[in-house]
C-alpha cells in the first residue's frame, strides 16, 4: 500500500468519526514526520491544519546525556542516558499549553526547536479541521479517545539502522543519533509496550510500502 492510500484512509476515518486530532508515534526513522506532513497536505483541503512535533520540546541533548535514567527490562535493571523514549525528556507544560490554547479559541505560536530563523515560527490555529501531533513522545500524552485517532508507525530494526545511518551522514549529525541497544531497550520498555493502545498500527518496508497491521476503527 502506497502512502497516498494510507493518507486517504486516515482522513476518511477522521471525517467519518468527527475526530480533530491525529497522534503519530513509532520507532526512530519509521517515517513519522513524512507521514505527518502528507496528512497535513491532504487535510488542508478541508480547513486549517496544525502540526506539532514532540521533538521540539525535548530537553537539551547535553543535559539528557549527563543525566542517569533507570529502567527494567526482563527483570534486569539498566542505567543510561535519557533518550526520547523517556517521559522526563520533555517540557510537557509547553506542549499542553499549546493544545489547551487551540482547543479553547486562542491562536498561538511556537518556535520549532530544529530551526533558528525567526521566520520559521509556527502559527497554530484554534479554528482547525485537524491537529497532528507526531513524535516518540506522543506515547506519553493524554488523549481524548472520542476526538482522536492514534497511529503507531513501525519499521524493522534493519531498516531503522540503515535510515539512521543515511540521515546522520546527510545532515552531518552527532553520531549519537545512530542506533544503539540502550536507545532500543528504553524504546521497547517505555514506548513499544503501549503499541496495542493505538487505534492504527502501520508498518512500512525498505521501499516505504505500507501495511496496516491492526485497525481498531473497523
Amino acid at each position: 500500500m502506497k502512502i497516498e492510500e494510507i493518507i486517504k484512509n486516515i482522513i476518511d476515518i477522521c471525517k467519518k468519526n468527527n475526530l480533530n486530532k491525529v497522534y503519530i508515534c513509532g520507532n526512530g526513522c519509521s517515517g513519522k514526520t513524512t507521514l505527518s506532513k502528507k496528512i497535513q497536505e491532504e487535510a488542508l483541503n478541508y480547513g486549517n491544519v496544525n502540526l506539532i512535533s514532540t521533538d521540539d520540546f525535548l530537553v537539551n541533548t547535553t543535559l539528557r546525556k549527563n543525566g542517569i535514567s533507570k529502567w527494567i527490562e526482563n527483570e534486569v535493571e539498566y542505567t543510561g542516558r535519557y533518550t526520547s523514549s523517556n517521559y522526563e525528556s520533555y517540557f510537557w507544560k509547553n506542549i499542553y499549553e499549546l493544545i489547551y490554547n487551540i482547543d479553547n479559541g486562542v491562536d498561538c505560536f511556537y518556535f520549532p526547536k530544529r530551526y533558528k530563523e525567526k521566520n520559521n515560527i509556527r502559527q497554530l490555529k484554534s479554528n482547525y479541521f485537524l491537529t497532528i501531533i507526531e513524535g516518540v513522545g506522543t506515547v506519553f500524552l493524554e488523549k481524548d479517545k472520542n476526538k482522536s485517532l492514534t497511529i503507531f508507525l513501525k519499521c524493522n530494526t534493519e531498516n531503522e539502522i540503515q535510515r539512521r545511518k543515511s540521515r546522520t551522514e546527510q545532515l552531518n549529525r552527532d553520531p549519537i543519533e545512530l542506533y544503539s541497544e540502550e536507545r532500543s531497550s528504553q524504546y521497547r520498555v517505555n514506548v513499544l509496550s503501549h503499541e496495542n493502545e493505538f487505534d492504527l498500527i502501520i508498518e512500512n518496508d525498505e521501499e516505504f510500502n505500507y501495511q496496516i497491521i491492526d485497525n481498531k476503527n473497523k
